[in-house]
């Protein structure tokens, strides 16, 4: 794989589509470029053992598996992928190792990088922090980032891990309503589940949508749980872009390969495309306008 290089892309609200779905492509809301997917039938997914260091209960691995599920729920009936997790892992690194086994991973983070490592650390620049210090690199307003590899030739998707940003946000995994200046034990701050499935549709080659009611909504207020429960629009991307019985669905035809998922790069790493990529879509607090900047985030450079 090529080399990344490093820039940021700043969204406009009013750039955004509210489209039912929109596909992640190699370059953010351009639609003359390549769409984000899975080749492969079977995606393996796992959680750090740790969870949430800020959790006492740890109730927050049941929400994920069932975020993970209800997404599976939608591949079972109409898709082609099986999503499955794996038994949870030590390591805290996220993005992809050219040179060893990947793993998707899903963690918290729970200390800001900002708060324990030397404002002058060469790893800011570097884009290492996360990975070296244990700690949320990202914006102190972004509550889940989900880090994707990709072929930059294909769209094929090789690695994603999601990161949740607990140095910032109390994550809760209740059914109760808000929480308010006293919190109740099963009230709803920062919901696990709500932020997890939205990560989950960005896992799966989803971006953004403005519109109404989607689980792929950029915004999230406290005490949200609406994004638990998959819309329409996004089950509909699942039945098209990985229908049943068929290839996973690029956006045009892969080159070198055979018009529809089947190109060079195969979703493992070994493509032999002109580059590779690290995308990252999250989810942000509200309110929406005071959000834009945090929509999308594309880094390439020496990883």
């Amino acid at each position: 794989m090529g080399a990344l290089a490093s820039w940021v892309v700043l969204a406009a609200v009013m750039g955004q589509s509210s489209a039912p779905y929109v596909r992640s492509r190699v370059s953010p809301g351009d639609e003359t470029t390549q769409c984000l997917y899975w080749t492969q039938t079977r995606v393996n997914w796992q959680q750090s053992t740790v969870g949430n260091p800020k959790a006492t209960n740890h109730t927050e691995f049941d929400a994920i598996t069932r975020s993970f599920q209800s997404w599976q729920d939608i591949f079972a009936s109409c898709g082609n992928l099986s999503l499955v997790e794996g038994s949870r892992v030590n390591s805290r690194t996220v993005g992809y190792n050219r040179s060893g086994d990947n793993i998707n991973l899903i963690l918290f983070r729970g200390r800001a990088c900002r708060d324990v490592v030397d404002a002058n650390d060469a790893c800011f620049s570097q884009d290492t922090c996360a990975n070296t210090y244990d700690c949320w690199d990202d914006s102190d307003g972004t509550i889940a980032i989900t880090l994707t590899t990709y072929d930059e030739r294909t769209g094929v998707v090789y690695d994603s891990d999601i990161s949740f940003n607990a140095a910032r946000f109390n994550f809760t995994t209740g059914n109760g309503g808000p929480c308010g200046i006293v919190a109740t034990p099963d009230c709803v701050d920062t919901d696990v589940q709500n932020t997890a499935t939205h990560e989950v549709g960005h896992f799966v080659g989803l971006d953004h949508t403005l519109a109404t009611n989607s689980t792929m909504n950029p915004s999230a207020p406290p005490g949200e749980t609406s994004k638990r429960t998959i819309d329409s629009g996004s089950r509909n991307f699942v039945c098209v872009a990985y229908p049943k019985g068929s290839a996973s669905q690029p956006c045009f035809p892969v080159p070198g390969g055979n018009g529809n998922g089947n190109g060079n790069g195969d979703g493992d790493g070994s493509g032999d495309g002109d580059g590779c990529t690290a995308a990252t879509g999250g989810l942000a607090v509200l309110p929406l306008l005071a959000a834009a900047s945090l929509l999308a985030r594309r880094r390439r450079g020496a990883r």
